[in-house]
Formats: C-alpha cells, sequence, structure tokens
C-alpha cells in the first residue's frame, strides 16, 4: 500500500473519531441541562424589610441634605464676615 494513502487513511480516522467524541459530548451536554426552576415570589416579610430600608435610606437623605444645607449656611456666613466692611 501507498504511504500516502496510509497516511491519509490515518488522518481520516483521526478526524472521525474527534467528531463522533465531540457530538458525544455534546449530546451527554444537552442532555444534563435541566431546566431552571421558576423563583419563587418573595415572602411578605422581605417586602416589609425592603420598604423599612427604603424608608431609612429616604430618611438619611433629608439628614444628609440638612447637614448640607447647614454646611452651606455657615460657609456663606464666613465668607460674608472675614469681607472687611468699607468705610462710610
Amino acid at each position: 500500500m501507498d504511504p500516502e494513502v496510509a497516511n491519509f487513511g490515518v488522518v481520516m480516522i483521526i478526524i472521525v473519531v474527534v467528531v463522533a467524541a465531540l457530538a458525544a459530548i455534546t449530546v451527554r451536554f444537552i442532555r444534563n441541562i435541566k431546566p431552571q426552576p421558576l423563583k419563587e415570589l418573595p415572602s411578605p416579610l422581605y417586602d416589609q424589610r425592603l420598604d423599612q430600608l427604603q424608608q431609612s435610606v429616604d430618611a438619611i437623605a433629608v439628614e444628609v441634605e440638612r447637614i448640607a444645607e447647614a454646611q452651606r449656611f455657615s460657609a456663606k456666613l464666613l465668607a460674608e464676615r472675614e469681607t472687611p466692611a468699607l468705610p462710610r
């Protein structure tokens, strides 16, 4: 037998085996994929905690705004006080 034909035969056998192995792996992978279970609806306790957290965040936001306003007012007073008064 011609050595080129023998090499071609070996290469073709390797290709067929690799393709068959990949097909088997793909089929097994697809069969093992299970549909995701539907997520349960959140419990009322979860909703209550989420509402409480939202109220807390809102209260913190209001307090931070008050602090920022007080700081702006203080900075304005300091800026006005440092400028010398013009003589009349």
